[in-house]
């Protein structure tokens, strides 16, 4: 594992991904101390890589961090199966951002549900 600097990450991000996907991680530190791990998803010594990013896609999206389709994207999931998921958990869809832009993305995920509804049902 290596470690970088806030300002090697902020010069050069691409080398610390490189660093991350080599290693499975690497170190951010700010003067010295740790304060940040870079993560290689698909390098996770996890039994189950996929339930990693469908959790944390989960989570990203219940703290209002990531809308619907953002969520979906990050966990490798079509649209549909993962509105599924949510609904499944008793997770509402409507708590997304409302932020202006997220609001534009959520009203293209629904309009992208309400059509993967209409072609299953």
């Amino acid at each position: 594992m290596q470690a970088f600097s806030i300002r090697e990450l902020k010069s050069n991000p691409s080398t610390v991904l490189k660093a991350a996907e080599q290693d499975a991680f690497a170190v951010v530190t700010n003067r010295d101390e740790p304060t940040a791990l870079v993560v290689a998803l698909n390098r996770l010594e996890s039994p189950d890589p996929a339930a990693v990013r469908s959790g944390l896609a989960l989570s990203l999206l219940q703290a209002g961090h990531l809308s619907v389709g953002s969520a979906a994207r990050l966990a490798g999931m079509p649209l549909g199966r993962f509105i599924s998921l949510l609904s499944s958990l008793e997770i509402p869809v409507a708590g997304a951002p409302q932020e202006a832009e997220a609001s534009l993305e959520l009203a293209a995920d629904l309009a992208a549900a309400r059509r993967w509804l209409r072609r299953d049902g």
